[in-house]
């Protein structure tokens, strides 16, 4: 059973993930001068650094296995400096990596399935592009499907991803990072 953990929980090892922000830095300052910004907006977060004049966000979703409160998915969308969106799934490790990871949003593909860019030992990464047309659809939609096939035994397993709280989240790191 998995459970949404707080956004900002273990962000250490997810740590991988914040390449996604590093090439995201945009220069706004944080509200009240500060340094870095936690923010949830229901089932997501808002996470900003801002070392000296520049500004990365992003919006994360981080989930876990409630008995061994495991990090099983870590979902994060950043903006880009031409305003765009990329993000990334961190998925737990034992996956065919060969299958990719198939998106759905109400049970239609979103897109063809996305390879495995590497693994750490903290999971493997998929990176995402999000177009805009993309951004309207999570924004619209309640929850996201990620499926994947485990390497052995070869067996099916879904995530899904709640998008509750995704358009504040959104919204907020379009504002922080103007």
């Amino acid at each position: 059973m998995l459970t949404a953990l707080r956004p900002f929980t273990r962000c250490a090892a997810i740590a991988a993930l914040f390449s996604i922000a590093a090439t995201t830095a945009i220069a706004a300052p944080l509200p009240g001068g500060a340094s870095s910004l936690v923010e949830t907006y229901e089932d997501w977060g808002v996470i900003c650094q801002a070392p000296g004049d520049l500004t990365s966000c992003l919006a994360r979703q981080v989930q876990s296995n409630n008995q061994t409160k495991q990090v099983v998915l870590t979902a994060e969308i950043a903006k880009l400096p031409d305003g765009k969106f990329a993000g990334a799934l961190m998925l737990p490790l034992g996956l065919s990596l060969a299958q990719g990871a198939q998106l759905k949003l109400a049970d239609t593909p979103l897109g063809s399935a996305r390879p495995f860019s590497t693994c750490l030992p903290q999971g493997c990464l998929v990176p995402l592009d999000i177009t805009d047309d993309v951004i309207a659809k999570l924004k619209a939609g309640s929850a996201i499907t990620v499926a994947v096939t485990t390497a052995a035994p070869a067996q099916p397993l879904t995530f899904t991803v709640s998008l509750k709280g995704l358009s504040g989240a959104l919204n907020r790191v379009n504002e922080l990072t103007k």
